[in-house]
């Protein structure tokens, strides 16, 4: 399977699109069966949206891969197990020939999630980060030698509606440690990409050299969003905009800007579905 770099580094001219997808609420591979439908440049397996029992993302990508020949990314949170378990279950990956994976802290449990379990947080994403690039130099988080190294292309995440001079630190301290690539969260303003890598650049003292996807949330009336959906979006949509057009329009505008490498989110529903159909129709018009 190709790596992200890989990936983005072939596809020529065009721009590159990295689709989420959400593993199901169960290990019938009927529930998988949408992902055929989607043909973006790469898929991007979520961990436990909503905070909910779902299918491990491993599975989920490896599975993906094998029907669409499509590569995958996989996501991991550092909330949920501890250094050997993470590990462990990082050498299945690397089993099933998956080198992608992208590293996130996870959603923090509310008071009523604390009663049923308990958060672990062994690793932070930036030590985990680190812990990755020491696997594929045949080291695990004790420092014993492994039998073989792992081949991962390490992703981290950005959030840009976070303090930008902390985010920069946080982004270079991920990139220092062995992040590969870059995965931001939605926005809707086309020049925030530029504006946040001239303030990296100024207040890291060198360009972000990493590729970044960044995020394009497609959204409906009474959807859910991974951040807060600006006035005029809401405004465009009780005029009789659809989720498409909008996103159409934004992924074209980041385009005028030199910006073409992108984390398409499909539309979520209350509940968890999502609208893979309203995305395949974005990937097939900006292709």
């Amino acid at each position: 399977m190709k790596s992200v770099l890989e990936a983005i580094n072939k596809r020529g001219r065009k721009p590159f699109l990295l689709c989420d997808f959400s593993p199901p609420k169960g290990g019938n591979a009927d529930l998988l069966l949408e992902c055929c439908d989607l043909n973006p440049d790469m898929f991007m397996v979520a961990y436990a949206p909503g905070k909910a029992v779902r299918l491990n993302p491993i599975f989920a990508a490896d599975w993906i891969h094998s029907k669409t020949n499509i590569p995958t990314i996989f996501t991991i949170s550092t909330r949920d197990m501890n250094k050997n378990a993470m590990q462990s279950l990082l050498l299945g990956a690397e089993l099933m020939g998956l080198p992608n994976v992208l590293i996130v802290k996870g959603d923090k449990f509310s008071a009523e999630d604390l009663d049923l379990q308990t958060e672990v947080y062994d690793f932070t994403p930036t030590e985990l980060i680190s812990a990755v690039k020491a696997m594929n130099e045949r080291r695990d988080f004790r420092g014993n030698e492994l039998t073989y190294p792992t081949r991962f292309c390490i992703g981290g995440a950005l959030d840009l509606s976070r303090d930008w001079g902390k985010e920069s630190r946080l982004t270079k301290a991920k990139i220092t440690s062995g992040c590969n690539f870059i995965v931001s969260q939605p926005i809707f303003d086309p020049e925030l990409p530029s504006k946040f890598l001239s303030f990296y650049e100024k207040t890291i003292g060198e360009k972000l050299k990493i590729p970044v996807m960044w995020g394009i949330q497609m959204v409906e009336k009474d959807t859910i969003s991974f951040v807060n959906v600006p006035k005029w979006v809401h405004q465009d949509l009780e005029a009789g905009g659809s989720s498409y057009e909008i996103t159409i329009n934004l992924v074209k505008r980041h385009l005028d800007l030199g910006i073409d490498t992108f984390y398409l989110v499909p539309t979520i529903y209350k509940g968890g579905r999502r609208d893979y159909l309203s995305a395949q129709a974005v990937i097939e018009d900006i292709e």
